[in-house]
C-alpha cells in the first residue's frame, strides 16, 4: 500500500489540491473541495467525521433507454371463404388449439398450430403432403385419432376428422378445407377488431379480421447504431415499469439497422432489440407500456469498492482517499480507480477489503 503522508496544516503549501469526485454516466467530474474550511491552521481535526469501509459489490455500467412493453409476434387472423361474419373472438382472449377464432354463417372457423399455411382441401384420397401431417398431428393433440400420423390421409384420419366436425356442429363431409381452420404457429391473445360483425365475406376476398400476438412479453428498444455493443444477444437488462417496479429481461434479438428519412430530408437510423421478460406474470396486468430499460455497458462482481464521494483529485495527478487508521487524523492514500457505477468506485489497488476512508457528510 503506497501512502502519501501530508499533514493537513502543511497541505496548500506542498501543492496539493483536494477535489471531490462525482460520477454520472461512467463519467468522473472533478470539483474542488476545501477541506481546511473547518478550521484555521493549526487547529484541531474534528472530533467526528462520516466515514465507511471498502467492501465487495458488484457494479454494473449501464446506459438508460425507452422502450415499449407489449405481446410479441404481432399477426393479423384474415378471413376466407363466403357468407357473413357472425362473431368474433373478445379482445384480449386467448385462443389455443381448437378454440374459435371467428364464425361464419354461425358456423365456426377453428384454431390449428403450425407452420404451414392451409392452401387446398384435404380428404380421403387426396395426394400426400405435409399439410396432411400437419392435420393428423392437430386431430391427435385435440383427442381425435387418425392413426399413424405421417403424410397419408387414410380412412383414420378421415374418422378423426369426421368426429370432430359431429363435436363441431359443422357438416360431416371428412373434409377439410382452407376456410374451415386458422393455421398459426402457438396460441394467440386477440388484439383490436378491424371489422366488425356482420362483414360479408366473399370467395378470393380474404378480409382482415383483428389483430393478434403471442403470449410472450417482450420489450422493444430502438437504439443508436453507435450502442450496438450493449445489445449482445443473451445480455441481462433491468426494465423499470411505470409504477416503479422493476423486473428482468433478456436480450433475445438484435435487428438491422433501419434509416427512415424525415420530410425535411433528415436521416434517422436505429438498432432494433428486442428482450424477453423473464417473469411475464409480474405484468400481467399491463398490455401496452413505455418503459425504462438498463442496458449493461460493463459489469464487474466482488470488486472491493468505495462509493465515489470518498475519492479525492491530487493537483499533481491521480487520486486518493482519506484512509482512517485508529483515532489517528486522516492520510491522503493513493488509490487506483477502476469502473464507475451506481455512485461507487471500483478500486484496483491501493486499498484493502475492509479499510475506513472519509466520505462527505
Amino acid at each position: 500500500m503506497t501512502v502519501l503522508a501530508v499533514p493537513r496544516v502543511r497541505r496548500a503549501a506542498l501543492g496539493v489540491v483536494v477535489v471531490a469526485v462525482a460520477v454520472a454516466g461512467g463519467t468522473a467530474y472533478l470539483w474542488q473541495r476545501d477541506v481546511d474550511a473547518a478550521a484555521d491552521d493549526g487547529a484541531d481535526a474534528p472530533a467526528t467525521r462520516a466515514t465507511t469501509t471498502a467492501e465487495r459489490r458488484t457494479l454494473v455500467d449501464s446506459e438508460r433507454v425507452t422502450g415499449t412493453l407489449e405481446y410479441a409476434g404481432a399477426v393479423t387472423v384474415t378471413a376466407n371463404g363466403e357468407g357473413t361474419l357472425t362473431a368474433l373472438p373478445e379482445e384480449a382472449s386467448v385462443l389455443r388449439r381448437g378454440d374459435v377464432a371467428y364464425r361464419v354463417d354461425d358456423l365456426p372457423v377453428v384454431v390449428l398450430l403450425g407452420t404451414l399455411p392451409m392452401w387446398r382441401d384435404l380428404h380421403e384420397g387426396v395426394e400426400g403432403g405435409k399439410d396432411v401431417r400437419q392435420l393428423e398431428r392437430n386431430l391427435e393433440r385435440l383427442g381425435y385419432d387418425p392413426g399413424t400420423v405421417d403424410q397419408e390421409f387414410t380412412s383414420y384420419t378421415e374418422a378423426a376428422l369426421l368426429d370432430l366436425q359431429e363435436d363441431l356442429g359443422v357438416a360431416e363431409d371428412g373434409v377439410a378445407a382452407p376456410s374451415d381452420f386458422v393455421v398459426v404457429e402457438e396460441a394467440l391473445r386477440v388484439g383490436a377488431h378491424a371489422v366488425e360483425v356482420g362483414q360479408p365475406l366473399l370467395p378470393g376476398t380474404p378480409v382482415e379480421l383483428y389483430a393478434a400476438s403471442g403470449l410472450d412479453r417482450v420489450v422493444n428498444v430502438d437504439l443508436d447504431p453507435s450502442d450496438e455493443s450493449l445489445a449482445e444477444l443473451g445480455a441481462k437488462a433491468t426494465v423499470t415499469l411505470p409504477d416503479g417496479t422493476t423486473i428482468r429481461a433478456t436480450v433475445s434479438s438484435v435487428g438491422e439497422v433501419e434509416t427512415t428519412t424525415a420530410a425535411d430530408g433528415t436521416e434517422t437510423s436505429t438498432l432494433p432489440v428486442e428482450l424477453a421478460v423473464r417473469r411475464p406474470g409480474k405484468v400481467a396486468d399491463l398490455d401496452v407500456a413505455t418503459v425504462s430499460v438498463d442496458l449493461a455497458r460493463d459489469t464487474k462482481k466482488g470488486v472491493v469498492a468505495v462509493p465515489v464521494t470518498a475519492l479525492v483529485a491530487l493537483a499533481e495527478g491521480g487520486f486518493a482517499v482519506q484512509l482512517v487508521e485508529g483515532a489517528g487524523t486522516p492520510v491522503l492514500t493513493a488509490v487506483e480507480p477502476g469502473l464507475y457505477a451506481d455512485g461507487y468506485v471500483e478500486i484496483l489497488g491501493g486499498l484493502d477489503l475492509g479499510d475506513t476512508v472519509v466520505v462527505p457528510a
